[in-house]
């Protein structure tokens, strides 16, 4: 028996040697002075031997390296990687002493005798008990009291657990049970509660790392059966083997499966802690966990009925790789160990009902685990010692789940009083009613509370404690008094005026808390006003603020693939090769394909949730609890009718698209607990399935987002509506139409001061809006009060038009304006986004989603023909590698160099100029490929931009080429010249230390770095294709479309339609200037503008181009009209030569239709119109030029 240690320095824990999960070091090497070692392999039993000393008491056996760390990426558009777990790294662990002794050196905590456990009694329920001295339990000591019924019965009952602060105000305790004590706090010091772990089901953990494997002995039996002709052979005694190892595999495997279980935020949900409570009712709030072990039931059933059907040989890896007998040694303090090196093939079947059974039977082995485990792990399990108390895990997990304001006081917290008080209010009211162990459970009297909420206060928010004395936290009884302020009926004309202070120092404006319910007659609505404290104007981005729907939220929470459709599809067609390469197919992880999928539908449906939202979105009134404003959120009828029809619609655009486009959604690799399996090569099996995939979470995603939105807990669901804005939580939708306002209503020439009236009238539409949108407040609904309204108002007016805070006293709304001119106002500039659904939709879809951002003069020259793959390896980072270390370590003997190395400071060069020679060189060489392989996509119709730009991501054909050329490209990297790659490397290199210095690099010194530049060439080469695939993800959308799609006049017109006008324009520039009556024109013209202009004077352009234009050429046609009449008669060429139009309208490419086509040609008549005439202007003006200089 050992002592071991948990990573806590304050547990200790006696293990049985059976029951312990050893650390990942391995005890197999004995003493130096080994007795003997003998060496055979047996030929009856196939078995290799050796055999070394064993210190006395020494452990025999350790953990076999089941776990294998790789880094597995995704090459394509999704990166993966997928990690094995680490719950088995109890490096913490830490064997101090061979007796079973406690190490008095260590600090008082919780198991010091400074706090003695109590043990399995139930406390007094006295107000004031006493203390309690009793001894601590050592694991021969296992006497447990009952329970308390009371308790126990409570504990049955309760099924989940809600937020804690729903629990202050709805959980009653009653006064037998209202145990407080006051606790003496240290001095503060700060203290980080994000590395605090708050979840009580590592109990759960722990009492699986301690169940008893094998306990009737039939597997060590079935062992030592087959061993039994070495065992006689060598005379070695049956009770001396040792398979502890085999154990702690299984215990590894069964938390290996259980690993998701486990993590569940929900399986300790009814896991309650309430003051007086006894060990012993902690205990039990575990064993008679309900949902846990219904749930820990039918995860053992399955995962008994997959190890069942799994290969036997798949389990090897759990039988130890050897099997030793330890022989003790009478005569000195020494074990002999022998060591057999058995074939596992012969134990794998029984290894495998081993399993089956200790799986099948643990949800008896935990109760019995956790009725038996040490009183330590059960308090260390609910509780966390922050600053010197032991306070509930759950109010760590509620603290947590705070705002971090921590950046907005920006060191001034003497001038943010009022703000700090509220989060001290706030984080003093879960301190109140959380419970904390102190030689017994109890809660924090008003006392201990202060001083608790103000130390968390510092810790979260950075304050030193220096401003401790100026925070106030009221006590309960106030607390509760200004709690019920709030419904004190006031008549309307005893309402304390507002008073905005504005600080011109600090820019800090505050207003005059008050509370106010306006009651008028019975029948008619109560109108709920609160007014708040706001801190002083800081800025905010409203345009990157998150204004992600409550709809899409809970479209990332979908299960895809609920029904395992796609799973058996994957495991039918490939599961053959899987089952080939050892991997158990019912351990088969694709998260990531199932991540893939849903980012994909959320891609897809955002823009339609967000136009539909705008006039479907959930009804919140005052007085509304935010349950009811959950029902309302899956009741919305409306909003989930049109969402139902824009998903039908978006399943027929996605049926016409082929089933290679999703290649990328399914993961590169697939893995189990152990291993991985690369099936790149095998995702053609799987497109169809995929796409079906894809279309049936599309075709449900109504009544999923609906099933999610019943899970949602109340933080989810105020995330979802309500965004933290100035400290006031007001609704996303009230932020949208702020910004609709703004995007409507530009300022001309940015400049406020001069379109002040401009701006007045905004603030009075915002403020309109603003009043009535109701906000939320210590859980409450209320609308903003007159002062809070007009102050966020004009927060929101100097965000979004980027206006200095001095320049916010000249907003001022304009007061005669009554609620309706200002809805009807607003309701025109926004042309009715507001009211009208149908307007919306039709407003924002009917126009092309991507519009150039200027309009210029069309050029047919400006038609991209280069390729998007060569633009994407010109915007690749070349991959840096460990070269700079090398190149330092290179540089150590120059002297400037050798001075900071000695001092031991940092190095850092400036290679920016190598890299830049690097990836251009690189470029060459790929250049000549992609000339020769031009792999274009073409534009499928109902294609969205994602889509599109995901066919060039996922275009195997092409890659696969690719990576070719590039392995035989990096053979030939060792024959290139030394002064080649000297070039490569800049003759100066700046050193970036404190001062910044400049080494100059010889050419006889480059060769030096020779080796590094061809490992830096072959990295950056061979890695080419994920350079080239992650750059596409990363080219802005306009670009990206330029290399298939030109700007045509306010539209995306794809190239091949246009490079056929442009033929077209070809011939008809070379049809104007070989015309011969133009030709002749030409002196004549050039001749009048000099008669016109005078001897020696010049001419204005305008006057020439009207000269031009006008000069009559034959039968009253004059140039203009004659040029265009020549280039009509080649117009029937152009309609012929471009026949289909591809465009991009609402997001989508699309066919162009007739009269769009009809638009595109005119167009196109228009331009070459004016480029024939441009061009016969030029011949003019030239001919003109050449007159005059001879006069």
């Amino acid at each position: 028996m050992n002592a071991h240690f948990s990573t806590d320095s304050s547990i200790v824990n006696n293990i049985d040697e059976n029951k312990n999960i050893k650390n990942n070091e391995i005890y197999d090497n004995a003493d130096d002075n080994a007795a003997y070692e003998d060496k055979h392999m047996s030929n009856n039993q196939g078995c290799y031997l050796s055999s070394t000393i064993l210190p006395k008491h020494e452990q025999s056996c350790r953990f076999l390296s089941i776990h294998t760390q790789d880094d597995l990426c995704q090459d394509n558009y999704y990166q993966e990687k997928l990690l094995p777990l680490d719950i088995f790294k109890l490096g913490g662990y830490n064997l101090l002493s061979k007796t079973n002794r406690f190490d008095n050196n260590k600090p008082d905590s919780l198991y010091a005798a400074k706090h003695t456990l109590i043990e399995d009694e139930q406390l007094s329920t006295e107000p004031h008990p006493k203390r309690i001295d009793i001894k601590i339990l050592t694991d021969d000591e296992k006497t447990h009291a009952s329970a308390s019924p009371d308790f126990t019965e409570q504990a049955i009952k309760d099924s989940s657990m809600e937020h804690i602060e729903q629990t202050a105000q709805t959980y009653p305790i009653s006064n037998e049970n209202s145990i407080k004590k006051d606790i003496g706090l240290k001095s503060y010091a700060r203290s980080s509660l994000c590395n605090t772990k708050y979840y009580p089901r590592t109990l759960y953990r722990d009492a699986i790392k301690q169940i008893d494997i094998d306990s009737n002995g039939l597997f060590k039996k079935y062992v030592l059966e087959k061993m039994a002709k070495d065992l006689k052979r060598r005379n070695l005694l049956e009770s001396s083997i040792d398979l502890s190892a085999t154990y702690s595999n299984i215990r590894r495997y069964t938390l290996d499966k259980l690993s998701s279980l486990l993590n569940d935020d929900l399986i300790d949900s009814d896991v309650l802690i309430t003051p007086g409570m006894s060990i012993s009712d902690l205990r039990l709030t575990f064993i008679s966990n309900k949902y846990f072990f219904k749930k820990l039931r039918d995860n053992c059933n399955q995962i008994a009925e997959d190890t069942r059907a799994t290969p036997s040989d798949c389990l090897s890896h759990v039988f130890q790789c050897r099997i030793i007998f330890n022989i003790s040694n009478h005569l000195n303090s020494a074990n002999t160990r022998v060591k057999f090196y058995p074939q596992k093939n012969k134990f794998l079947q029984e290894l495998k009902e081993l399993i089956i059974d200790t799986i099948s039977n643990l949800p008896n082995n935990i109760i019995y685990a956790i009725k038996n485990i040490n009183q330590r792990n059960i308090v260390n399990a609910l509780f966390s010692k922050i600053h010197g108390v032991l306070i509930s895990k759950l109010l760590i997990k509620n603290l947590k789940s705070l705002p971090n304001n921590e950046n907005k006081f920006s060191g001034r917290f003497h001038d943010n009083l009022n703000l700090l008080n509220d989060f001290l209010a706030k984080i003093g009211n879960l301190v109140r009613v959380s419970c904390i162990f102190h030689d017994g459970v109890f809660l924090p009297n008003e006392s201990t509370v202060e001083k608790l909420s103000k130390y968390i206060l510092s810790d979260m928010y950075g304050i030193p404690s220096v401003v401790h004395k100026s925070l106030n936290l009221c006590d309960e009884s106030i607390h509760k008094s200004q709690g019920s302020s709030c419904n004190i009926e006031l008549p309307s004309e005893s309402m304390d005026p507002k008073r905005e202070k504005t600080r011109n120092d600090c820019e800090h404006a505050q207003v005059k808390t008050t509370s106010l319910i306006k009651n008028t007659h019975q029948s008619k609505q109560h109108i709920i006003t609160k007014e708040l404290n706001m801190r002083y104007y800081y800025k905010i981005n409203l345009f990157t603020a998150d204004l992600t729907t409550i709809y899409e939220t809970a479209i990332k929470k979908i299960n895809i693939d609920n029904n395992k459709t796609f799973r058996n599809s994957l495991l039918k067609k490939i599961g053959s090769y899987i089952a080939s390469k050892g991997i158990i197919e019912s351990s088969i992880n694709l998260s990531r394909t199932y991540s893939n999928v849903c980012r994909y539908v959320l891609d897809k449906v955002s823009p339609y949730i967000s136009n539909i939202i705008t006039t479907t979105d959930t009804l919140i009134t005052p007085g509304m609890s935010l349950s009811s404003i959950k029902n309302n959120c899956i009741s919305n009828k409306s909003f989930f009718e049109k969402l139902n029809k824009k998903c039908e619609e978006i399943v027929e655009s996605i049926n016409v698209i082929p089933d290679y486009y999703f290649s990328i959604i399914i993961q590169n690799y697939i893995c189990d607990s152990n291993k991985s399996l690369k099936i790149s090569q095998k995702k053609t099996k799987l497109y169809p399935e995929i796409k079906s995939l894809i279309t049936e979470t599309i075709s449900n995603l109504p009544n999923n987002i609906i099933h999610e939105l019943k899970k949602f807990n109340q933080s989810e669901t105020v995330n979802g509506l309500f965004l933290d804005i100035h400290s006031v939580y007001a609704q996303k939708s009230l932020i949208r139409n702020a910004l609709l306002l703004f995007n409507y209503n530009k300022l001309p020439n940015n400049d406020p001061i001069a379109n002040l009236d401009l701006l007045n009238n905004l603030h009075t539409k915002l403020l309109n809006q603003v009043i009535l949108s109701p906000i939320l407040h210590e859980g409450k609904i209320f609308f903003p009060g007159e002062s809070t309204a007009k102050l966020l108002s004009k927060y929101l007016l100097l965000d979004m038009y980027n206006i200095p805070f001095k320049f916010h006293k000249k907003l001022v709304p304009y007061k005669h304006i009554s609620d309706n001119i200002l809805m009807n106002d607003c309701e025109k500039n926004s042309t009715t986004l507001i009211n009208t659904s149908d307007n919306i939709e039709s407003a924002s879809l009917a126009k092309p989603v991507l519009i150039p951002h200027k309009s210029s003069k069309w050029n047919p020259d400006l038609i991209s023909s280069s390729i998007i793959y060569e633009e994407a390896l010109s915007l690749a980072d070349i991959d840096k590698g460990d070269f700079e270390n090398s190149f330092v370590d290179k540089i150590k003997n120059y002297s400037t160099v050798k001075r900071y190395s000695i001092k031991k400071e940092e190095i850092n060069v400036d290679l920016s100029i190598t890299y830049y020679r690097i990836k251009n060189y690189i470029s060459k060489i790929l250049q000549p490929f992609f000339k020769k392989i031009e792999e274009r996509i073409k534009p499928v119709c109902n294609m969205t931009m994602d889509e599109y730009r995901l066919s060039y991501i996922s275009n195997e054909e092409f890659f696969d080429k690719l990576r070719k050329f590039c392995t035989k490209t990096v053979t030939g990297i060792k024959n290139i010249s030394d002064s080649k790659l000297n070039d490569m490397i800049q003759n100066s290199v700046r050193l970036e230390i404190k001062e910044f210095k400049t080494i100059i690099i010889r050419s006889r010194r480059k060769i030096l770095f020779r080796s590094d530049l061809e490992k830096l060439l072959t990295r950056n080469i061979m890695n080419v294709p994920e350079m080239i695939a992650n750059a596409i993800k990363l080219i802005p959308l306009d670009k990206f479309l330029e290399k298939q799609f030109t700007r045509f006049d306010n539209m995306y017109v794809d190239n091949s339609s246009l490079l056929k006008s442009k033929s077209v324009f070809s011939y008809v520039q070379k049809k104007v200037t070989n015309d011969h009556l133009l030709n002749v024109l030409v002196d004549k013209i050039s001749i009048e503008m000099i008669d016109k202009a005078g001897k020696g004077n010049s001419i204005k352009g305008t006057v020439m181009r009207k000269i031009i234009n006008s000069y009559m050429v034959c039968n009253k046609l004059s140039t203009y009209k004659y040029i265009r009449r020549l280039i009509r008669e080649d117009l029937p060429t152009l309609d012929k030569i471009v026949d289909n139009i591809m465009i991009i309208r609402n997001d989508k490419i699309e066919i162009a239709d007739q009269e769009t086509k009809c638009k595109i040609l005119d167009k196109l008549e228009s331009h070459l119109i004016q480029a024939a005439i441009r061009s016969y202007n030029e011949s003019c003006v030239k001919k003109y030029k050449s007159h005059k200089s001879r006069v």
